[in-house]
């Protein structure tokens, strides 16, 4: 018998050629170039629709505070005392941090509690998500008492100081929406008004300014948005302190207008100017209670007339 007919018959495996293997590689690599940069873009989508819903729950909380006490969260309620962003905290649920300040005292004297606690709807995912704490300058500036660096935890969002220079500081001739408030009994002052004395008590303050003195009305003013800050200067007071210290304004307020415009790119050499981690955007509160994004390109005008409160110039949101 011939051996041939008995053998079975063989079948060679054929494997991939070097030219297959790298058409394979290359179909793979456009394919994850091109599926990157959308992932990163709805990752970015999502973290700035989080930035805005943060914003909208500080708008709650600042309506709240408005419904109980009858007007707006002053920026800080007197200088070197505390901010807007500590006032509110009874309105977004944070309860027993509120209760751990004392409210006659200065931020410098406030327990650790009290300046170290983060509240995570003060941080906008763009730019940084763990608490982060002050680092340098966080320290009383009065000829009559000083201090070393006393840190506290730092925000991503300031209130609208106003229109232009007077709005820089923060002072009681701001024409923003959260303008510094005032002492109504044992006002803490020395006799140039300015400062402080060391033992002094803030007894009782009020606000300077009501929803109803927002004369452009409420969804054509700013109430907060997001603070620009250079990642060189971050945790830097000044411009990027303690969000609960009533002494820096960099801290916790920015204006708008000629000379202040939306800083286009986080290196931007701007202080006291809004700005944001999202490309082309910046995210502010209304008044209304909106959370809008604004392009950065908006003109310094049509800003300037967002942040004040009472110029009379009207600027609908088509126009923008």
């Amino acid at each position: 018998m011939n051996s041939a007919v008995l053998r079975p018959k063989m079948h060679r495996r054929r494997g991939f050629t070097i030219i297959e293997l790298v058409v394979v590689i290359s179909v793979i690599a456009v394919l994850v170039s091109l599926l990157v940069p959308a992932v990163q873009q709805a990752r970015e989508s999502s973290r700035r629709t989080k930035c805005q819903n943060n914003l909208r729950q500080v708008g709650i909380a600042i309506h709240g505070f408005h419904g109980t006490r009858k007007f707006l969260p002053p920026s800080r309620n007197y200088d070197h005392f505390t901010t807007w962003a500590f006032l509110i905290l009874p309105h977004l649920e944070q309860f027993n941090l509120f209760e751990s300040w004392d409210p006659e005292l200065k931020y410098y004297y406030q327990p650790d509690e009290a300046r170290l606690t983060n509240v995570p709807m003060y941080l906008c995912p763009s730019r940084r998500t763990g608490p982060i704490l002050s680092t340098q300058y966080d320290d009383i500036q009065s000829p009559y008492e000083t201090s070393p660096h006393v840190p506290g935890v730092v925000s991503d969002y300031a209130c609208s100081a106003g229109y232009g220079p007077p709005g820089v500081w923060n002072w009681v001739t701001s024409n923003g929406a959260m303008i510094m408030g005032k002492a109504t009994t044992d006002p803490p002052t020395v006799p140039d008004g300015n400062f402080a004395p060391p033992n002094a008590r803030l007894k009782t303050w009020t606000s300077r300014t009501r929803l109803r003195n927002l004369k452009d009305g409420t969804s054509n003013t700013i109430l907060v948005g997001e603070k620009h800050v250079r990642p060189s200067r971050y945790g830097i007071a000044h411009e990027d302190g303690s969000i609960y210290n009533g002494d820096h304004p960099g801290s916790f307020s920015r204006c708008g207008g000629p000379g202040y415009p939306i800083a286009r790119t986080p290196t931007s050499r701007f202080n006291n100017n809004f700005g944001s981690s999202h490309l082309g955007v910046c995210n502010f509160l209304f008044a209304d209670g909106a959370a809008t994004s604004i392009n950065v390109e908006v003109s310094t005008d049509v800003l300037g007339r967002l942040t004040a409160r009472n110029d009379g110039k009207v600027v609908t949101r088509d126009s923008y």
